[in-house]
């Protein structure tokens, strides 16, 4: 039985493999935990949907689009009869033996050699062998005691596919991937699959365009290029020989100045970026690299120092803000915003300040929908309901619990929602559903004493709310000078959704309700 990445949310579309309960290999029992995913920076535990012998394809901390294959379960229950058969010792065990098949004297009898009848397998790895013409002796087994099982025969398989499909120039490609490709302007008819039956995968592009573009050996493709292979399933390459490297002007002046002798180049002087030795043997963990013209090789100099994998939360968290920052235009508008009688509200209802700015922000949202929104191929989809995400802290990790449908709690409601779910972010207690389908995320900065900052939106959201510290500022009242207490608010929103005026009046309209705070009674929900 296949195991596929689960779609856990409307907007998921890929997992990190967090942990394996169980190893390769090892039986495991319908129901039974064996796998963790880490999604929106959520571990989730996944059951066995079968019983069965495990098969592992993708490993720890990689990163799989939804519905692609992670595992196979071998030998359901009612094959557990086979199991003895696997966990064969050093000292053989007979097969049993099967009646012969009658065959037609004309036709030419297969046989098996006693080679291949020694080699330890599942039965389903044999069946698997056998209606692919694998002979089980080029399969490596991962199996109990070295055995084959039927997850070792598919991968054999999908490998030899893979290579097949490069050499021939034709290949299947995952959506994810074939976006990517044409993105970055990668060629598909040059990456190697590695997925099943040789299907090219987000991490074959992105390994292949950091390969070629680390190299300097291959040019995006250009814009009719790409139409030509997007158009066409199995293309063929469009150019197999190797680019001429773009000389660089120093190089052009010193061939001149070979064949001419009269003419000598000037010396070129380039300041060293930092005193680090350069080095280009370094490993790439070692290494960083300088930014360098397209054609170029980079020059890398060696970094000392500890090294800490960027992986987990942290490693989630970095691809989501690089591919907010580098998908959506963001803008970012600042106001002041006096906080006194925000202040008082509190004092008078025990909540706290996060618990006013929820409850503003959930109103002033039905009144300015664009910015309780999403981009979804090319069409902006105002969502049905608002439920605003707070950005809490956890050791160094950054996670966003949902209060949702906030615009319909009442303020002491929200209070009792945000304590809880703040309390269990911080003890490593939130659920799958506790993360899902934010549409609006708060930031609040302020106990950290930042006054101002610019927040990155939380994809797939339109819009994030910065909250700097509230502290004793001078403010014209009435002509007279006051000291009032005081924050600085900044909304970071995709362009591509929302212009700046209906950004700067939903601001406004969030002011307008933290300033008078005793509006937010008068819309209580239950």
């Amino acid at each position: 039985m296949k195991m596929v990445m689960p779609k856990m949310g409307m907007t998921m579309e890929e997992g990190t493999i967090a942990d394996w309960k169980k190893r390769e290999g090892e039986f495991v029992e319908k129901g039974e935990i064996i796998l963790e995913i880490m999604t929106n920076k959520v571990n989730i535990e996944v059951e066995a949907p079968a019983s069965g012998y495990l098969k592992i394809l993708r490993e720890v901390d990689d990163v799989v689009p939804v519905g692609e294959i992670i595992a196979f379960i071998e030998g359901e229950a009612q094959e557990a009869t086979g199991r003895a058969e696997i966990h064969r010792g050093e000292e053989e065990v007979p097969w049993k033996e099967q009646e012969p098949i009658p065959v037609e004297p004309e036709r030419e009898v297969v046989k098996i050699s006693a080679q291949e009848e020694r080699i330890p397998a599942s039965p389903r790895a044999r069946k698997a062998a056998d209606d692919h013409g694998v002979l089980l002796k080029n399969v490596r087994g991962t199996g109990p005691d070295g055995a084959v099982t039927e997850g070792d025969v598919l991968a054999y398989v999908g490998k030899q596919k893979s290579q097949e499909a490069f050499e021939s120039g034709s290949f299947s490609v995952s959506p994810l991937a074939e976006r990517i490709a044409r993105e970055k302007g990668v060629d598909l008819s040059r990456v190697r699959g590695t997925g099943l039956d040789g299907k090219i995968t987000k991490e074959d592009v992105l390994r292949h365009f950091e390969e070629k573009h680390i190299e300097g050996r291959e040019r995006p493709a250009l814009p009719e290029e790409r139409k030509e292979w997007e158009e066409k399933p199995g293309i063929e390459r469009e150019w197999e020989q190797e680019k001429p490297r773009i000389k660089k002007p120093s190089e052009i002046e010193l061939e001149q100045a070979i064949e001419r002798p009269e003419m000598k180049p000037e010396p070129v002087v380039q300041p060293l970026p930092s005193p680090q030795p350069v080095s280009r043997t370094a490993e790439p963990a070692d290494v960083a690299e300088e930014p360098m013209a397209h054609g170029e090789e980079p020059i890398r100099h060696e970094v000392k120092g500890k090294t800490i994998p960027l992986a987990g939360i942290r490693k989630l968290t970095a691809e989501r803000m690089s591919r907010s920052k580098r998908e959506a235009p963001h803008l970012t508008l600042g106001m002041d915003v006096d906080m006194t009688e925000a202040g008082n509200l509190k004092s008078s209802l025990a909540v706290t300040y996060t618990d006013i700015l929820v409850k503003a922000v959930a109103l002033a949202l039905r009144t300015h929908p664009q910015l309780n929104s999403t981009l979804m191929e090319n069409k902006i989809v105002l969502r049905d309901t608002i439920n605003i995400g707070v950005a809490v802290a956890r050791g160094e990790d950054l996670l966003v619990p949902v209060i949702h449908r906030a615009d319909t709690l009442s303020l002491k409601k929200i209070s009792q929602v945000t304590a809880d779910i703040i309390e269990r972010t911080r003890k490593d207690q939130l659920t799958e559903q506790d993360v899902l389908d934010g549409t609006f995320t708060i930031s609040n900065l302020g106990m950290y004493n930042i006054d101002f900052f610019t927040p990155i939106i939380n994809p797939p959201e339109a819009a994030i709310l910065g909250v700097g510290r509230i502290s004793p500022r001078p403010v014209v009242m009435k002509n007279r000078i006051e000291i009032r207490e005081v924050a600085t608010l900044s909304l970071s929103f995709d362009h591509r959704i929302v212009n700046g005026v209906p950004a700067a009046l939903f601001l406004k309209e969030v002011r307008n309700l933290l300033e008078h705070p005793y509006k937010l009674l008068m819309e209580e929900g239950p």
